[in-house]
């Protein structure tokens, strides 16, 4: 069979893209597992667009929430053309139903125990409707993706295209507002160092981001993993939890090992709110001691801040830009707090009676739409606080102050360029994202009153 592998992105004109791109690794992981015989063709719609009039007997779709109508579309056209079509991914984890509406299989969990037989019989002409994953993915002796299949990613930026490299999955936290845990699991299992480190080695690029949702909670299992890169002489991004900094040795070896920037999920500065999140809940240190310690090991700090929580209150916006400023954050995420379906988050605001619209990812909202009816500000407050705390956090003067308070290595042509064109660059998407219509605005009345 000739099978495309497809990874949706929709290019927005209420959104400026982000400058920042990564080369996945689920899809070209996913071709490495394909039985022999077949052809795979990989399809990264954020570097380049899809030849809808190529020739392919099946065509599997990842699908993100936020990507689900883009994913849907896709599906529904290679249907008409009589391609069959699966989609897998944590959106038709968590809706398989919604999503077999657009599809001929859907893939439940996660995927690598799957997929062989999913090919095997819809090469047969036997494919099943629903693909359960019974158990979760044992990360020993998984194969190397194959990149090679990646095409059209020439970086014409600023910042590199880095490789993603996946080093463990799962979180064992279990907030409200994620759901990785239902879809990845809570078990943080973590893949043997050494074949990550072979990984690494095929990897033709010096740039590299750990696609990890939770990078090092596995303390040893991270500093033999750092130890053992340091030969490699590999520059890296990640994403992961501020009690990284709590470790000072682990924090030196990823300083060895490469690491140039992390981004950090602060979420709230308001302690109620921290008590209500459970990966920075009883942290030894506090946050401005956190970022001390990153930027004392030269690494740029993305801080990813979310209003709208229950325990917030209006102050948090100003709360939030002293310690922006203060800390000199080299940049920062602003986002609302946005009721993910699968989470427990939804299904409590679901069951109160306080979204907005139920099926909100399926209406076409511009990100950072107020969903629901907050408690601990009116949704005016919310939406104005917000407006607010953009315009001051990405003001010349400010982006100008926090520059001038980081760490030395910005200083050199590079770090420079990189601070700006991030900085610039996400000013330009945010003030164009506060130009979009909040459709809910002023309304106090959520779910039912539609």
């Amino acid at each position: 069979m000739k099978i495309k592998l497809i990874a949706p992105h929709e290019h927005r004109e209420d959104t400026i893209p982000s400058p920042f791109k990564l080369q996945r690794v689920n899809l070209p992981l996913l071709a490495a597992l394909t039985p022999p015989g077949h052809t795979i063709t990989i399809v990264e719609e954020v570097f380049a667009p899809d030849d809808i009039d190529q020739n392919v007997d099946l065509v599997g779709i990842t699908v993100l929430t936020e990507l689900a109508p883009r994913a849907y579309h896709i599906g529904d056209t290679y249907r008409q053309k009589g391609v069959k079509v699966v989609m897998g991914g944590i959106h038709p984890t968590v809706l398989p139903d919604e999503a077999l509406a657009h599809a001929d299989a859907v893939v439940v969990g996660e995927a690598e125990g799957i997929w062989p037989q999913l090919v095997s019989d819809a090469a047969s002409g036997q494919m099943q409707r629903i693909y359960r994953a019974v158990k979760m993915t044992d990360l020993h002796g998984l194969p190397k993706p194959q990149r090679d299949l990646f095409s059209g990613t020439k970086n014409s930026c600023y910042i590199p295209i880095p490789v993603g490299v996946e080093t463990s999955r799962g979180c064992p936290y279990d907030c409200e507002f994620c759901c990785i845990g239902q879809t990845l699991g809570s078990q943080y299992r973590v893949r043997p160092v050494q074949e990550v480190i072979a990984e690494i080695e095929s990897v033709d690029s010096p740039h590299l981001f750990f696609v990890d949702d939770a990078l090092g909670l596995n303390r040893n299992a991270a500093k033999k993993l750092f130890t053992e890169m340091m030969p490699l002489r590999r520059q890296w991004l990640a994403q992961g939890t501020v009690s990284l900094a709590e470790d000072l040795e682990l924090l030196g070896l990823m300083k060895r090992a490469g690491c140039l920037g992390l981004l950090i999920g602060f979420e709230s500065v308001q302690k109620d709110t921290q008590n209500e999140v459970h990966k920075i809940k009883n942290l030894s240190i506090d946050f401005y001691e956190a970022m001390h310690r990153f930027h004392g090991e030269g690494f740029g700090i993305l801080g990813c801040f979310v209003f709208g929580f229950d325990y917030e209150n209006k102050d948090v916006f100003e709360q939030t830009l002293e310690f922006i400023m203060k800390s000199h954050m080299d940049c920062a995420q602003l986002r609302i707090l946005t009721p993910y379906p699968g989470t427990r988050l939804y299904k409590r605001l679901l069951s109160e009676g306080r979204l907005f619209v139920s099926d909100w990812w399926l209406r076409g909202y511009p990100p950072d739409t107020l969903l629901f009816q907050p408690t601990g500000m009116t949704a005016d407050e919310l939406i104005s606080g917000f407006a607010r705390l953009n315009r001051q956090a990405y003001s010349f003067r400010a982006m100008t102050k926090r520059f001038f308070g980081m760490s030395p290595w910005k200083r050199t042509l590079f770090g420079c360029q990189v601070y700006a064109g991030l900085n610039l660059s996400t000013r330009k998407r945010y003030f164009k994202g506060l130009k979009n219509p909040q459709p809910f605005a002023g309304t106090s009345n959520p779910m039912g009153k539609q």
